[in-house]
């Protein structure tokens, strides 16, 4: 699940005061990266997967741009 469709799924559940199950509601806070214990090493494994993430994408576009000319 992406950030973007958690978060609207959370903001949902607390703007109509819905119950939610306890593991939707793990399912949605691991996709918003959010977690009750700190954990410095989750926090840089999902930075490094984003910068890999946007490397690819860079790539990807870089690729899509040479193919045009």
């Amino acid at each position: 699940m992406k950030f973007k469709e958690a978060k609207k799924q959370f903001q949902h559940a607390l703007d109509h005061q819905q119950t939610i199950s306890i593991n939707k509601l793990k399912k949605l806070m691991e996709s918003m990266n959010m977690s009750l214990e700190p954990s410095r090493d989750r926090e840089v494994e999902y930075l490094k997967r984003e910068i890999k993430n946007l490397h690819r994408h860079i790539k990807k576009i870089k690729k899509d741009k040479e193919n045009k000319q």
